[in-house]
């Protein structure tokens, strides 16, 4: 049977991104922003930073633009990623978990994600 994968989706447009970004690039998009407070900013910036310590980051370079990271849906990066969307949520940006059995070509792997270059047309 193949693994079951989640991904979180922001549904609306952030300045700069040409899709829909997932929680990472909204979370970094948060904190540019100026209305973020401080205890918000703290909260965010200490699971970024729990993020930074155990989620692998894929080799340099090894990633085409077009992939998009799924997690394995029984990674510890799960409930986590949970805080960091009710912080996205807080601050009026929907976000959608979206699951699948078959996220595309598969480009990389490790034990929590996989980044996947989806089928023409299914984003």
């Amino acid at each position: 049977m193949k693994p079951f994968l989640v991904r979180f989706v922001v549904h609306q447009k952030l300045p700069g991104f040409s899709r829909q970004v997932g929680l990472f690039s909204a979370a970094g998009y948060l904190k540019d922003q100026d209305d973020l407070d401080k205890i918000d900013r703290a909260r965010l910036n200490r699971v970024l930073l729990w993020f930074n310590e155990y989620l692998p980051v894929p080799p340099g370079d090894t990633i085409p633009n077009e992939a998009i990271f799924w997690y394995y849906q029984d990674s510890p990066m799960i409930r986590p990623m949970w805080t960091l969307a009710n912080i996205v949520k807080e601050y009026s940006l929907s976000v959608e978990l979206v699951t699948t059995n078959f996220a595309g070509r598969v480009v990389y792997r490790d034990d929590h994600q996989v980044a996947a270059v989806p089928r023409k047309g299914k984003r």
